[in-house]
């Protein structure tokens, strides 16, 4: 006999005493009652995911002042070589304080782009005084986030501090016949010269690279040194060289890389090879602009490439290419003799080889700063050394050779550089088009044939038109 149903809380019982009734039209009601009536209120009442509240605990140093705060930053993606969890890494002891500004400095890579970054940092934990000057670089940069408005150098009393434990620790090193010559302290000197750079203390630099450039002599070279030193030590003479026009201190690391070693590629367009060949069968002092040549326009060929692709690898923070790239071409135009050396030259093609020199200078320096976004400190000065030497050009003795390579420096100063003495630019170069019989257009074809960077992106139309203007009046 079939028993009725009992429900308890959500179980429902259905009992039978043959069998076959299971098949019995009430009870299957009664089952699809039941399973229908779990899904129907599954489907009204969504469970919620259960949640955990996660936060960091940031620890309190009693030596630290409450106006002087840290944020509390978590990045899964830091890499092991610089997670200031792992203090496995460090040659020093550090505290909560400088365990902070290192997850700073990893964090900020997330919307900051610093150029070498993470090929520093690897190299400043290395050694124990190198890192206090990564120290110096975090807390300015930090001062630099929390104060922008009134942020000064000069008052950022953490990164002098910083700075000036890694000199004291560096001066007593050098004391040490055994570490006065060591790459640890090659390598803290290298990190004290960078930071210098980026301040913008010139003197302070110039102390320092004295100081650098002794200790390699004493080495002998870069023998021994890894990779990186030895690149690095070339890169940041090339860098604080350009920024007084000045020759480089450090030979090329031979035998580092084959870019640094071999002449750049013969690029030179045969137009224009035919006009440096012809100078220089006048004045054997052009065959050092054929080759300056033959390095920006190898330069110019590889950034046109760059630009194609959607994720360039020099965008990474551990990426050589700005050095790899301007590094020969710039330790080259700093090398080349100056009108002053020059003794056996005619006057006027000594002049017009240093207009293409500084030339060739400001254009490297436009594409480190639009392209790469990299600081080119040397341009205030390139560019007034090329204002200067404008009112010494000895026009009318030049001929055509002479003049379209002049037109091409002007015209190429004129459209990299900052707008101020355009006037005197454009008052040259259309002095220079009159000469040649040419107008306007043809002046700057005969310039892109030359020498021109597409990835500059530079607009000519108010040049021309500010050109026109002059030529009616």
């Amino acid at each position: 006999m079939k028993q009725p149903h009992i429900q308890q809380d959500d179980l429902v019982f259905v009992n039978i005493s043959r069998p076959d009734e299971i098949k019995a039209a009430s009870t299957q009601r009664t089952i699809r009652r039941t399973v229908m009536r779990d899904i129907g209120r599954s489907r009204r009442t969504q469970r919620k995911p259960r949640t955990w509240a996660l936060s960091v605990r940031q620890t309190i140093n009693p030596s630290r002042t409450a106006v002087d705060p840290l944020p509390s930053l978590t990045n899964t993606s830091v890499p092991a070589s610089i997670d200031p969890c792992n203090t496995a890494y460090y040659p020093v002891h550090l505290d909560d304080r400088d365990l902070q500004l290192l997850h700073f400095m990893t964090s900020d890579k997330d919307y900051v782009f610093r150029p070498f970054r993470s090929v520093w940092f690897s190299m400043a934990l290395t050694d124990p005084s190198a890192i206090f000057v990564a120290l110096a670089n975090a807390a300015m940069f930090f001062d630099q986030r929390v104060r922008a408005q009134e942020f000064k150098y000069e008052t950022s009393s953490a990164c002098l501090a910083y700075y000036g434990r890694c000199v004291q620790q560096v001066r007593a090193r050098l004391g040490s016949v055994k570490e006065s010559l060591s790459e640890g302290v090659i390598t803290a000197v290298l990190g004290l010269i960078c930071h210098d750079l980026y301040v913008g203390m010139g003197d302070r630099w110039n102390t320092q690279f004295t100081g650098l450039e002794r200790i390699i002599r004493c080495r002998g070279g870069y023998h021994g040194l890894s990779p990186n030193v030895a690149l690095f030590a070339f890169w940041l003479d090339v860098v604080g060289s350009v920024a007084e026009d000045a020759r480089p201190r450090m030979p090329k690391p031979l035998g580092l890389a084959a870019y640094l070693d071999a002449a750049p590629p013969d690029v030179i367009a045969p137009s224009v090879r035919d006009l440096l060949d012809d100078l220089s069968i006048s004045d054997g002092a052009f065959c050092d602009v054929v080759v300056a040549f033959n390095y920006v326009i190898s330069v110019a060929i590889t950034v046109d490439g760059v630009q194609c692709d959607p994720e360039p690898s020099w965008q990474r923070e551990d990426s050589l290419t700005i050095i790899k790239l301007f590094g020969p071409a710039t330790h080259f135009l700093l090398s080349m003799s100056r009108p002053m050396d020059l003794h056996s030259s005619p006057q006027e093609t000594k002049f017009l080889r240093e207009a293409i020199r500084l030339a060739l200078l400001l254009l490297l320096a436009a594409l480190k700063k639009d392209v790469f976004r990299f600081t080119s400190s040397e341009w205030p000065h390139l560019q007034r050394k090329f204002t200067a030497l404008v009112a010494f050009i000895p026009l009318t003795k030049y001929d055509a050779l002479c003049l379209k390579l002049y037109l091409w420096a002007l015209v190429t100063v004129s459209l990299v550089t900052d707008p101020e003495p355009i006037d005197l630019y454009t008052v040259g170069t259309r002095s220079v088009i009159s000469s040649l019989g040419i107008d306007v257009n043809d002046a700057l074809k005969l310039v892109k044939s030359i020498l021109w960077v597409d990835a500059l992106h530079i607009q000519t139309d108010q040049f021309i038109s500010h050109l026109s203007e002059l030529t009616c009046t």
